[in-house]
């Protein structure tokens, strides 16, 4: 189980996201609110981001997030209109490496999941494995079950050429997989101009989420999603279950059940 935040709007700091608010990511590391099966994300973080010309960009670490002595100038010195950020607490079994820390990127594409596959090594794997095609299942370089859930997750965008029913796909054949084992499926999506995330378990409880809009601190017209609040604005929203939602510059959230 990790901790997630996605920021959609004007140009902010990633400090703003990170540190600055009174419950921010870095805080959640260290002291969750509503974090059910583990008790901190002290096994590495990430961010993501997209430069001027819109290539992706990427910072991650294996070490706590508090221990890096260079992120708040790091934070500090960046500004864009859209971030994703990262802090995890490892499955148990699967290594801590830099190869295994979140977000993993796929050309435009960035992603995060704060969940667990059930049953992945003995059978979910090997699974994924069959079904993917040399080229993407080349990608993979890590253990994880999120970065095989990422690259299933390509695979169905790849045959039907858009990404929110590439994710409606691959919870569906996850499922006719899983049987009666659990999985966790909060996941974030971008490609740079939206955002695509879910609030979904099979056979268990989804993980917390939430969606903010014009939240106090932040610029005005800018949208957040958050494993858990950034600070106690009330205009914060919890998603429901088994939902999915997508996020555009100046519109509307979309909502729709998966």
């Amino acid at each position: 189980m990790c901790r997630l935040a996605a920021y959609l709007g004007p140009e902010t700091s990633l400090k703003h996201i990170v540190f600055d608010t009174n419950h921010s990511l870095e805080k959640q590391a260290w002291q969750p609110k509503e974090l059910r099966e583990t008790k901190l994300n002290a096994d590495g973080f990430g961010f993501a981001w997209y430069n001027d010309n819109g290539q992706t960009g990427r910072y991650r670490q294996t070490l706590p997030i508090w221990s890096d002595a260079n992120l708040h100038d790091f934070c500090s010195s960046l500004h864009r209109s859209l971030w994703l950020c990262y802090v995890r607490s490892a499955t148990p079994g699967i290594a801590t490496s830099l190869e295994n820390t979140q977000p993993f990127i796929y050309q435009s594409w960035q992603f995060m999941h704060n969940g667990y596959i059930n049953d992945f090594k003995n059978n979910i794997r090997a699974k994924i494995r069959q079904l993917l095609p040399a080229d993407i299942e080349n990608l993979i370089e890590g253990t994880t079950d999120s970065e095989y859930l990422f690259a299933l997750i390509i695979y169905f965008f790849n045959q039907h050429g858009e990404m929110k029913k590439a994710v409606i796909e691959t919870f569906k054949q996850l499922k006719k997989w899983l049987g009666k084992e659990r999985a966790l499926l909060n996941i974030l999506l971008s490609d740079g101009v939206q955002i695509i995330a879910t609030s979904h378990a099979i056979n268990g409880e989804c993980p917390s989420l939430y969606y903010g809009k014009d939240i106090e601190g932040f610029p005005r017209h800018s949208q957040l999603i958050a494993s858990e609040r950034l600070n106690d604005d009330s205009h914060w929203k919890k998603i429901d279950a088994h939902n999915i939602i997508t996020l555009r510059p100046g519109k509307l959230m979309e909502c729709s059940q998966l």
